[in-house]
């Protein structure tokens, strides 16, 4: 049951004479029957409440109504941002947002303001949450000092749903079912949400339920997709997230909250790659073969805890304090084929995270012209235990047999981070405000003894490192009208390596604990943004990024933390406008190029895992007050082989490095999303990929020549068909 060509072309040329939409949802205010637009307040990029046009630096909010839109059953959180935010990589489409980095540098996840990104980063955080669980995300460009490791290239605020507070009681039922256009039964994705909420003066509280069971995935020309044999990926996998907070209205001025989440998403599939081309040396086919064994399949597994405190008047100041805990478990794919006999190794890592952030904000005047003092102190603690079980494949790849035999992943490793911040905002004039502060960050991190996991196995003492940093920002925003705003910005930002990991193989290289440090980022950014209540938005943003170390992953799976300069730097744009009464056209746009520097002070260019190629978006919508909306969307990749000849080029010359580039190919997918009223409820209808293009994601196509293995350049899903129905009572 695939559809034609031609009656895609119908389709299409249909949709587009009736284009929509809205981005966000605007807060509406009545003052004498004129509707007005409430600015867009967020904290993530402050700590504390500012509306978007008095930052300094490139703001987004990404609203429920928008989530809504984009999550199709079955699709990811990572989809989604790809898809609007433009400084982001695209998705890797499997479990992992490995490479799916921010202006060519690693990204801070928080759901809640509680950082999801530890040092053991096994690039999970954007499959750590439900898009129905999701209110609103935040999302900074580019490095920040206010938060603590990690935020390099920037900080995406996932921020849960809280309870309605204009119903005393309230819940929300979704079902929904996607398939791929063969329609065939082990192709279907199934989910079923359920929230609740009651709410009055002194208590409210919120419970969601969501729970995702995804099928097989297919590609353009109708082939069951392998699994990927890395990073793992989403094909017949059971997902269930439970969120709830509990909110308590303590005094006019105080609330105190306490919010819980459970998370499991686990594979269960009789799928496995195609190991025969190893044994008939042909290209591989990237069809998934049936028959895969193995008895403890990948899985991410996650709970948390985190309670906030807020008082609006501790000693004329806003005072909020957060203390938090969440336990993750992560299984990984099996690493490796042997066709004689040798075992191979499956890995699972267990991060424990905790830690408590303050933050205190007072209000002066100086000179006649406000001045906002920001301030507070931030703890965490970390502890990571990694290790692998040995399992002996069948000839063709396909069936593991456990040996009982175990063998550490690095050693384990607990890591301390005490910060603290004092963040200034001064109006010089009624349209000028100056922006400044330092952060100071102290790390230790401690290691236990350990065996290496590459021959010649070594017996590694137990260590320990500490680190500090002074941090530093300052940005201006000029208001060259109630609309526009002109800003600069300079801010530092740093990440702690990965200690566990870059331990790992050790006895490839000389490194100890003590020779790991912070990387420091310098972030440079200029740009200037519009935004009409009804008219034109547009945002451009210059940016460059610099550093003088960088984590290097090598072929033989070795990591090293080396002294080199890297810079990164380009521009992105947004724009959406209104027109007519119901309809919007906009899109996005994201360039990024960087490069590193070697050992005789040549620059080479970074590969796609670091710095995405450019990424492009345009969308059109249509929608009226009683509930019908359409939009149609395009993502378009643009192919690059800059880094690729600059690799043949090194190795041409006898030069091997750690920065194996792939050719990358561009590609283009376009959906069409569309919404209607149906009995008191909302039925959201979705085509994926409308052109069935067959495809290979940037992750895929880097992934295949950084390790080396051609299995991992699986082909991206063919179309697919999303149908849901809301309803609220």
């Amino acid at each position: 049951m695939r559809l034609s060509d031609f009656g895609l072309c119908l389709l299409s040329v249909a949709i587009c004479t009736h284009l929509y939409a809205e981005d966000t949802i605007p807060a509406l205010t009545e003052t004498n029957n004129v509707a007005i637009k409430l600015p867009t307040i967020v904290m993530t990029a402050t700590r504390t409440p500012k509306s978007i046009a008095e930052i300094a630096g490139t703001v987004q909010t990404i609203s429920a109504d928008e989530i809504s839109q984009q999550a199709g059953t079955g699709r990811k959180v990572a989809d989604i941002l790809a898809q609007l935010v433009p400084s982001l990589a695209p998705s890797s489409g499997t479990s992992s947002n490995y490479g799916q980095t921010m202006r060519g540098r690693n990204v801070l996840i928080m759901i809640d303001g509680v950082s999801q990104t530890g040092s053991r980063d096994v690039a999970r955080q954007l499959n750590s949450i439900s898009p129905n669980m999701i209110d609103h995300i935040e999302v900074v460009s580019g490095a920040t000092s206010i938060y603590g490791s990690g935020a390099t290239g920037g900080i995406i605020n996932i921020i849960t749903k809280r309870a309605n507070k204009s119903e005393p009681v309230s819940f929300q039922t979704k079902l929904g079912v996607t398939s791929a256009d063969n329609f065939r039964s082990d192709s279907l994705a199934y989910q079923l949400g359920q929230t609740a909420s009651f709410s009055n003066d002194k208590v409210d509280g919120f419970l969601g339920v969501d729970y995702t069971s995804r099928g097989s995935q297919f590609d353009g020309r109708g082939d069951r997709i392998s699994l990927s044999p890395w990073q793992g990926s989403t094909m017949d996998t059971d997902t269930i997230d439970v969120n709830g907070r509990l909110n308590f209205n303590l005094t006019d001025n105080q609330s105190l909250s306490f919010g819980a989440q459970y998370y499991k998403d686990e594979q269960d599939t009789e799928y496995g790659p195609d190991y025969s081309y190893l044994l008939t040396k042909t290209d591989p086919s990237y069809k998934a073969v049936k028959g895969w064994s193995l008895d403890n399949q990948p899985f991410t597994k996650r709970y948390a805890f985190n309670t906030q405190y807020q008082n609006q008047d501790f000693l004329g100041q806003v005072l909020n304090v957060e203390a938090y805990y969440r336990n993750e478990k992560s299984r990984f794919v099996p690493y490796g084929y042997s066709a004689d006999g040798v075992s191979v190794k499956q890995s699972q890592s267990n991060v424990d995270y905790a830690g408590i952030r303050s933050t205190l904000q007072s209000d002066f005047n100086v000179a006649d012209h406000e001045l906002k003092l920001t301030y507070g102190l931030d703890y965490d603690w970390e502890k990571d235990h990694q290790w692998a079980d040995f399992y002996i494949p069948s000839n063709t790849g396909l069936v593991y047999t456990p040996t009982g035999e175990t063998q550490g992943s690095g050693p384990d490793t607990e890591i301390q981070n005490i910060g603290t911040f004092l963040q200034g905002d001064y109006a010089l004039t009624d349209r000028l405000n100056i922006q400044a502060g330092i952060r100071y960050q102290y790390v230790q991190a401690d290691t236990d003894s350990y065996l290496t996991a590459r021959k010649p196995y070594t017996l590694m003492a137990a260590d320990s490192t500490d680190s500090d940093k002074f941090l530093f920002n300052f940005g201006t925003v000029y208001k060259l009208s109630d609309t526009q705003q002109l800003y600069a910005n300079f801010s530092q930002g740093y990440s702690y390596p990965d200690v566990q990991r870059v331990l790992r193989d050790v006895a490839a290289y000389t490194l100890t604990t003590s020779g790991i440090e912070p990387i420091t980022v310098n972030s440079y950014e200029l740009g200037w943004r519009l935004n009409q209540d009804s008219g034109l938005n547009l945002g451009l943003t210059g940016f460059y990024n610099t550093s003088d170390k960088v984590v290097q992953f090598n072929s033989d799976r070795s990591v090293n933390v080396v002294d080199t300069d890297q810079r990164v730097y380009g521009a992105e744009a947004t724009v959406s406008y209104p027109f007519m009464d119901n309809y919007k056209v906009g899109g996005t746009l994201g360039y990024t190029r960087g490069q590193y520097k070697d050992i005789t002070d040549n620059w080479h260019e970074l590969n796609a895992f670091a710095v995405s190629p450019m990424k492009g978006t345009l969308f059109a919508e249509w929608s009226n007050a009683d509930g019908y909306g359409i939009r149609a969307q395009m993502l378009a990749i643009k192919g690059t082989d800059k880094a690729y000849k600059d690799d043949l080029e090194l190795k041409a010359a006898g030069i091997t490095d750690s920065n194996s580039a792939a050719e990358i190919k561009g590609y283009t997918t376009m959906d069409v999303l569309a919404h209607l009223p149906v009995a008191k409820g909302r039925v959201d209808f979705g085509i994926y990929n409308v052109w069935d293009n067959q495809y290979k994601t940037v992750f895929a196509q880097q992934a295949a020549v950084t390790n080396a293995n051609s299995l991992l350049a699986t082909p991206a899903e063919g179309r697919t068909f999303a149908l849901s129905y809301t309803v609220n009572f």
